[in-house]
This record gives C-alpha cells, structure tokens and sequence, in this order.
C-alpha cells in the first residue's frame, strides 16, 4: 500500500506518533511518504524509512503550499494528515486517486477549547463558528477520522459536531524499547511541549511545595514551547533557582534515563505519547486524570490526581518516592499493560485493517 502522511507541525507527541507509525508501516513492506515542516523532520522521516517532502504549510489559507501537497499525494492509496492544519488541506484537496482515502488523526480538541486558555473551555463565538460549523462540516469529507481514546472521540462529537460515523478510536502506539528510567532519587520532571494546557505551573507549585520538605529534591521539564519564559519566570518568584533543570527538547530516551519520577499535570490530555513510553521506560508516574489518561493508567500502574491541584500533585510524588514497594508493583505492572496494548504494532496492524476495509 502506498501512504503519504502529511504533517505541519514541528514538535509534540502527534509528530512523534506519526513517525513512530511511519516505521511500523514501513516495516510490514508499506511504501510511506512524509509531508513536513523543517528540514531535520525530514532527515527524521527519511530515518523511519519514508520518503520526505519538505512542504512547510505556515498558516491556514497557504494554497500555494497546500496545492504542493495535492501534487505530492497524486496516485497515493491513502493521505493521512496528523494535525488540525494538515488536516484542513488534506479533507479539502481531491482524492489521491479514484477510491483512494482521506484520513486525518485528530488528538484533541483545539486550543480555545482547553481549560487554561479560554474561559474554562468555554470558547467564544469565533471559535464555535471556525471549529464546530466549519471544521465539523469539513470533517465529512475524510474517509475516517482517527482518534485515540474514547475522551476524545466524545468531545469531538459532542462540543464539535464531528460525525461519529466517521470516528475510529485507535489507541496510540509506542516502539518498546526504550531507556530504561533511572533511580528514585533522580530528577522529579515532565516531558512535555511548555504550553498553557499542560499545567506545567501546577507542577512548579508542587516542586515548591516539595522542596520546603526535601532539600535534596530536583527537578526538570524536559521541552520547548511559547510558556518557557513566563515558566522561568515563575520558578524564581517560587525560590526554585538551582533545583529545576529546563534541558529544552531532547530524544525521549535521554530525558527517562533522567528521571525518577513522571509527572504529567496536564489539564486536558488525549493519549499522551509520553505517558506511555514512560511506562516502557519503567518510570514512576503521577499523573492527572484527565482526557484519555484514564484509559491508559489507573491506580494500579500510576497515581492519578485531580487537575489544578498543587498539594495533592506534590503528596502523590512524596507517597511515589517513599513507597518503594507499591511504587515498584505499579512500573511492572505500566510496563505489562503497555506491552499489551500500546505497541507501535498493535497500532499499525489496527491502522492498516481501518484503510484496508475503507479501501474494499
């Protein structure tokens, strides 16, 4: 089968599914091309085995790009986008070829949506009017609408209009062998883009809250994204200079072999990417149910706390780092579950039975 992802995005854990899925597919004996961003996407694509195409699409309205893609698309059996831009040119542009397929992943809803942005997710008239009458009308157009978890399938159909007709839950997959994480005395840290919906400030104030306690506590957020200087900003207001690390972005494998224990603080999640490899890597969790994250983790393989809470995130990592035992029980049993359920292969073997029944 021949399969042209097509991505706009130049960071965050949909590329990072999209390039894990790229290799599994290309794997099996697929043909997979890669429409992306920036010129080192590229050389990553070209590394997963698929041929890339360096097709920057800068805004919404970039038609002369957008028609690239359509070129690049022409004769594919399948054009899958990964991303809400992507997505918007893909569900527009023609069909690849006649019966060929117009898919689009969709990780969440959009940023006037998240809690933290907007009102509490309460969006105002321009953006009902662009994502919910525009965007859900559009979204008729794709042969399938993949999704990966049933939180979001919900929200998309529900705050969007999306077709439930058209949605697929496939749950994301991860390449299982990663670094395994380091000590219980390591680094107490996120992986994650530094953005507004990932309550990366709730997690400051935990750090605070801990390092009164702990004098010999560290921590780090591992990342890049458009809050990093109001984040530094904070972690001096909360006395924490010395005790946080910002390393920027780095390979998934460096940061685990760092860190002791996963804190993801997130006030809206879909299927975290990180989440999962740190279950491969063996690292202690604390983490926030919200979104798909209890589809993934439950009480049995992570410590699950509300949103927006800075003491009980700050008690749920203290009971993590005291409770050898428990905390031991809960890695076996994340790095079990996603051994079972969150393989790159199991997702591509769903991925392919999706495009192979639309095809027939």
């Amino acid at each position: 089968m021949k399969i042209l992802f097509v991505t706009s995005i130049e960071r965050g854990g949909p590329l990072e599914q999209a390039l894990v899925l790229a290799r599994a597919l290309v794997a099996d004996g697929h043909t997979v091309g890669a429409v992306c961003a920036t010129p080192s996407l590229a050389e990553r694509f070209a590394a997963a085995g698929a041929t890339p195409s360096l097709i920057p699409l800068r805004h919404a309205l970039d038609l002369p790009r957008a028609l690239a893609v359509t070129r690049v698309a022409r004769g594919a059996d399948v054009v899958h986008s990964h991303d809400r831009r992507s997505g918007l040119w893909v569900r527009l542009g023609p069909r690849p070829r006649k019966g060929g397929l117009r898919v689009s992943s969709v990780h969440g809803l959009p940023d006037p949506y998240h809690p933290t942005i907007v009102g509490h997710g309460s969006p105002g008239l321009r953006a009902r009017l662009a994502y919910r009458t525009l965007d859900g009308t559009l979204y008729r157009r794709a042969d399938a609408i993949v999704v990966p978890s049933r939180a979001v399938a919900e929200d998309l159909a529900t705050r969007l209009g999306y077709p439930r007709a058209r949605m697929t839950v496939v749950p994301n997959g991860i390449e299982l062998d990663v670094r395994t994480g380091g000590s219980r005395d390591a680094l107490i840290g996120t992986v994650s883009v530094l953005e507004a919906a990932k309550g990366l400030d709730v997690f400051l104030r935990a750090a605070a809250v801990l390092a009164r306690e702990r004098p010999a506590m560290r921590f780090a957020m591992f990342g890049a994204g458009s809050q990093a200087a109001a984040l530094d900003r904070l972690t001096r207001e909360l006395g924490l200079d010395g005790r946080v690390e910002r390393p920027g972005f780095v390979a998934g494998a460096d940061a685990w072999s760092r860190l002791g224990v996963y804190v993801l603080s997130s006030w809206a999640e879909t299927a975290p990417m990180a989440l999962l490899e740190a279950m491969a890597a063996r690292v202690p969790i604390v983490a926030t149910a919200v979104g798909g994250v209890p589809e993934i983790v439950d009480e049995t393989t992570a410590r699950l706390v509300p949103p927006g809470d800075p003491a009980r995130l700050a008690a749920a990592i203290a009971d993590v780092v005291d409770d050898a035992a428990a905390t031991d029980r809960r890695v076996q049993a994340a790095r079990a579950r996603v051994e079972a359920h969150f393989s790159a292969q199991a997702n591509q073997r769903a991925i392919v039975d999706l495009y192979e029944r639309l095809i027939a």
